[in-house]
């Protein structure tokens, strides 16, 4: 299961020709088999003496074609023994709006169960309706996660501090909350987060 900041941060989309008139992909996808080294044929036995070798004869090897007509850009992407998955956007949650709530975007995440009905393990969370692709404009985080006694609970992470006691080597929190009892409270405590602290002033 791939976290929500892999499905959306550090992408980096297939540059057009400028200009461009179409903006128009044709993706194309070739798998064909690979010979290892001097062996050649595939009646041949593969005398690797490591442990546990994984390696075959033969191989497959992928490619990725993306070629836009209308600029005539071609950007080819070739790997060998890649893994390809299809999927929907409502399981990796990628692909689907995000949700507004508390003047909050809410970008979701992989379902925790693929194709069961299920709200997201997570979200990143924006202050603007554009999708994130770096760190900087990412507000918050809400993960599910269950309690001691199977209770599902929320927990939000929000005011980006790169020293912050909270989060990982990408993003990481000043402030969390982890006790919340639905998304909605979740995103109701980030956006509170935000807002200017009120004042009492005796005149």
């Amino acid at each position: 299961m791939m976290p929500v900041r892999d499905l959306y941060l550090g992408w980096q989309p297939a540059a057009h020709n400028e200009p461009c008139p179409a903006l128009v992909w044709e993706p194309e996808l070739r798998i064909d088999e690979g010979h290892r080294g001097r062996l050649n044929t595939g009646d041949l036995v593969h005398a690797c003496q490591a442990d546990e070798c994984g390696h075959a004869n033969v191989y497959s090897r992928f490619t990725v074609r993306l070629i836009c007509k209308g600029c005539g850009v071609v950007h080819t992407i070739s790997g060998e023994d890649v893994g390809i998955a299809c999927d929907t956007t409502t399981v990796i949650g990628y692909g689907l709006p995000p949700q507004e709530l508390e003047g909050l975007w809410l970008w979701p995440g992989e379902q925790v169960l693929p194709h069961v009905v299920d709200e997201p393990r997570d979200w990143l969370i924006t202050r603007t309706p554009n999708r994130p692709r770096r760190s900087a404009e990412v507000a918050g985080l809400i993960c599910r996660h269950r309690t001691a006694g199977g209770h599902l609970r929320w927990q939000a992470n929000a005011v980006a501090d790169p020293t912050g006691p909270y989060g990982d080597d990408q993003l990481r929190w000043a402030r969390r909350q982890s006790d919340l009892r639905s998304v909605e409270k979740a995103a109701e405590w980030i956006a509170a987060q935000y807002q200017p602290q009120r004042v009492a002033v005796t005149v």
